[in-house]
């Protein structure tokens, strides 16, 4: 039969639709998005649950530029860091695994490596094969491979281990905590200037009062500049890359050192908040996720930008016990402090942007931990997770970040050595206990609470709920034999 003009036109016009309307399917399904979202990622440094108005509105700090992201975007109500403090924490956020699984706690830094192994990937790896330029700015907070103790650092030789062995371009930061000893700069795999004058700084103690921590640190580094140079820079990527007109899209990770102390606000917002310095320092918080926010719409870049933004753990016990004297609750209505398995150790803020994905002022109750930001990245991008075995413990939320679905079917999460939630259930080690030996851990030994009825965790249900505890403990025992210690 012989294939007129017509016929051949028909047959091209049929597999162009064909095409088209697959790609159409692709997009809606929230599978794979074309053209590929820049991303930035905003983690926060021991910011609680109730000090945002978005998620407590009882708080006694202005949080308008983290309102006005709420307003544009998606707010979680349940997401949960990988843990309730700073290394294991952004360790499950990285590389999708629960520190839980490795062993991964602050006290292992001491070991003079680093924390996140070769053979783990991270979420900067899975957007580099992607095509991505990664880049990180601010606190890293997971080792180098020192050879020696946490901080025998040798100025002279490069850094290993960190951001840019790990998945990052480019990286601009500090190796700790903001007051951490010695202070400076690195920029990539180099410090920037050597730590050669003395300083100090008042730490507060447990029982109260203050005591002076004394140290070196580099002359171009001052504690209340810190955080003004990160913004500052992280505003100049942005601007940058929209001069450069470059199709590559650029991943940014931002861990600001606010607010964990010490709370040093810059001029500009000491006195701003009528809340002490942690609440100036928490406005400044503020600003700087303004500051990012509209750098993206300055540059129009916010129109294919997926932002994040969250906090590593609950408030700092300090922070806690203090501003309650003032009437804020940093933690909201909820059940501890850092470094506490229940609620107010690990629930956090998380509020996500990208206009025409994600439905401005939204809201959902899905329940998401932060190793499932890997699996969600991966299959924003139709990756499969097969190519990265190491994030076992990650489970994409893309559904409900785009609106699809308001739950997250998720396995058991595990919040710590001896917590371990499921649905509105949870059963928790009574308070706060660790266990030196978990081969003889038993049901009388924790609590079991029911959230949506008790998101305070004050009722015990441990004796009305039986089989439940059980079936939760044989869980997180069966989880806790499973691992594999650093």
């Amino acid at each position: 039969m012989r294939i007129t003009f017509s016929m051949r036109f028909q047959i091209l016009f049929g597999v162009i639709t064909a095409l088209f309307l697959v790609s159409i399917q692709i997009n809606a399904s929230g599978s794979s998005v074309s053209p590929r979202p820049n991303i930035i990622l905003i983690l926060a440094d021991d910011l609680g649950y109730g000090d945002c108005s978005i998620t407590n509105p009882e708080s006694k700090i202005k949080t308008p530029h983290i309102k006005q992201l709420a307003k544009e975007g998606l707010s979680f109500s349940d997401a949960h860091s990988a843990a309730s403090t700073c290394t294991p924490s952004r360790y499950g956020l990285l590389t999708g695994i629960n520190p839980v699984r490795t062993g991964v706690l602050n006290t292992l830094l001491s070991a003079g490596r680093a924390i996140i192994s070769k053979d783990e990937k991270t979420i900067a790896h899975l957007l580099k094969d992607q095509g991505y330029a990664t880049h990180m700015i601010g606190k890293w907070h997971l080792g180098f491979d020192t050879g020696g103790k946490k901080k025998d650092f040798d100025f002279d030789q490069a850094f290993i281990g960190g951001p840019i062995d790990r998945g990052f371009d480019s990286y601009f930061g500090i190796h700790s905590s903001p007051g951490a000893f010695p202070l400076f700069y690195l920029k990539d795999r180099k410090a920037v200037a050597k730590p050669s004058e003395k300083t100090s700084w008042e730490k507060m103690k447990t029982g109260g009062g203050t005591t002076t921590i004394k140290g070196l640190k580099s002359p171009d580094f001052e504690l209340d500049e810190a955080s003004p140079t990160f913004c500052q820079r992280a505003v100049e990527l942005i601007r940058n890359h929209a001069d450069s007109n470059s199709g590559q899209p650029f991943f940014l990770y931002y861990a600001s050192p606010i607010p964990h102390s010490p709370w040093v606000p810059s001029k500009a917002f000491k006195g701003k908040s009528g809340h002490g310095d942690y609440g100036d320092f928490v406005m400044q918080l503020d600003d700087l996720v303004g500051q990012i926010n509209q750098a993206l719409m300055d540059t129009g870049l916010d129109k294919n930008t997926l932002l994040i933004f969250t906090s590593d753990n609950g408030p700092g016990p300090h922070a806690t016990r203090l501003m309650a004297a003032d009437d804020h609750y940093c933690a909201g209505p909820l059940r501890g402090s850092k470094a506490s398995i229940y609620e107010g150790g690990h629930r956090v803020p998380f509020i996500a942007k990208w206009p025409g994905k994600i439905s401005p002022g939204s809201k959902t109750t899905a329940i998401i931990n932060f190793t499932d930001v890997f699996a969600t990245f991966a299959q924003l991008l139709d990756i499969s997770m097969t190519t990265y075995p190491s994030a076992k413990d990650s489970h994409s939320f893309l559904p409900a970040l785009l609106g699809s679905s308001n739950t997250h079917p998720r396995p058991a999460m595990i919040n710590g050595n001896y917590s371990i939630r499921q649905g509105p259930w949870k059963l928790s080690s009574k308070g706060n206990k660790k266990h030196s030996d978990s081969t003889k851990i038993d049901a009388s030994q924790f609590e079991l609470h029911h959230l949506t009825d008790d998101l305070a965790e004050q009722n015990d249900l441990t004796g009305e709920q039986p089989e439940k505890s059980q079936q939760l403990l044989n869980e997180l025992t069966r989880f806790i034999k499973q691992r594999q210690l650093k």
